[in-house]
This record gives C-alpha cells, sequence and structure tokens, in this order.
C-alpha cells in the first residue's frame, strides 16, 4: 500500500482538465486502490486523481461514513455491471466517467475538499440526482444512479477531473485567496496533521505512477 501526498490549493495541476485513460492494466488497477487508502487516511469521502497529480480521469467515492447507519446509503444508488443491475460496491471506482443526466438544483451546504484542508465547509449548488457511465479498472461498463449525498460526491470529484473547484462553485461571499492559503496552512501546522504525515509518509504520485 503506498499513500499519496494530495495537492493542496493553489498547486497549478488542480486547475488542469484531465485525459481519458485507454491502457487498463494492473498499474491502473493499484493506483485506483492506492487512491482509495490516499482517501482513507486523510478521512475523504472521494478522490480524484489530478489530487494527488495525475491527470487522469479517475475518481474513488465511498460515502459510507457520511451516515450513522451503515447500508443507508445503499438507498442513494443504482448500479449495473455491463447492463446487469446489482448492489454497488462498498467503494466506487469510475473510469473516464460522464454524466448522462443531471436534474433537480439543490444548494449543499457542507461541501469540503482533501485539497482544502482546514477550509471551513461551504454551501455550493449541486444537481441532487445524476447519472454516470463510466468503466471499471478492468473495462467493464458501469452505469451508476446517484441521489443526493451520492449524487453531490460523485460530482464534486468529476469536477477535478475539468479543473473546476468546490470554490467555483460557492454560493455565499467567495473566499478570498489569503483566507484559503490561511486555513491550509493552519491546518498544516496542527499537531495531529504533523503525526500523520510522519506515520504515512505521503509519496509523490508523479514519480510512481505511469497511466496511459
Amino acid at each position: 500500500m503506498t499513500i499519496y501526498k494530495i495537492l493542496k490549493y493553489p498547486h497549478s495541476l488542480l486547475r488542469k482538465k484531465s485525459t481519458d485513460v485507454t491502457v487498463f492494466d494492473a498499474g491502473l488497477q493499484l493506483f485506483s486502490e492506492n487512491l482509495c487508502e490516499t482517501m482513507y487516511v486523510f478521512d475523504g469521502i472521494g478522490l480524484a486523481a489530478p489530487q494527488v497529480g495525475i491527470l487522469k480521469r479517475v475518481i474513488v467515492v465511498d460515502v459510507r461514513k457520511y451516515f450513522k447507519e451503515p447500508d443507508i446509503w445503499k438507498k442513494t444508488v443504482e448500479y449495473s455491471l455491463d447492463g446487469v443491475k446489482m448492489d454497488c460496491p462498498d467503494v466506487l471506482t469510475l473510469v473516464n466517467p460522464v454524466i448522462k443526466v443531471a436534474k433537480d438544483t439543490i444548494i449543499f451546504p457542507l461541501d469540503g475538499c482533501l485539497s482544502f484542508p482546514g477550509v471551513p465547509r461551504a454551501k455550493t449548488e449541486r444537481s441532487a440526482y445524476i447519472e454516470i457511465e463510466a468503466y471499471d479498472t478492468q473495462k467493464r461498463l458501469i452505469h451508476v444512479n446517484g441521489y443526493g449525498i451520492m449524487s453531490i460526491c460523485l460530482q464534486h470529484e468529476m469536477d477535478h477531473l475539468e479543473g473546476v473547484l468546490f470554490i467555483d462553485r460557492v454560493q455565499e461571499e467567495a473566499f478570498l485567496d489569503e483566507e484559503l492559503l490561511g486555513y491550509i496552512k493552519d491546518h498544516e501546522d496542527e499537531s495531529e496533521e504533523r503525526k500523520k504525515i510522519k506515520k504515512y509518509k505521503p509519496q509523490d504520485a508523479r514519480r510512481l505512477v505511469s497511466i496511459s
């Protein structure tokens, strides 16, 4: 298991668009597994490849911790693999995801991002329901219909693939850059964050990962 460094705002790669994955091999599988582990270590419910410096269209999502009841999240998603409906896996790994349907605009009050550690959560405009087509790491076709928090999390991560950040969608007074940088620096200076970095020794994915 390798834990990757998460790029922090205002790193320039966070504003770049990602390209499609064209080779589905063991390297892609390993990268997706490490991306998941990185998400867990830093207490996220979603993470996108560009957040670790890899400009490929790959995201991972696991919304279970958002709910107090362990299985209630399953009511927020419909899932099919190669045309066969089945239970959604606990962790969604989506390669080359495309939103096919997005509807019912809502204001989500608690949007936040692992690339903005320490920054207060904010209200953003999202769609309450989306339909996504993607592939898994074995190039099997996936269809996901997401509701509520599943929809919101998927949209947030897919924004990263376009170089769009959650601060671009804030529906109240925009954060000033100096505010953002101050929050991030204060977070990095916290003892718990320092302990976590020392324990897991996050690695630069750009030096380890080669995905086509």
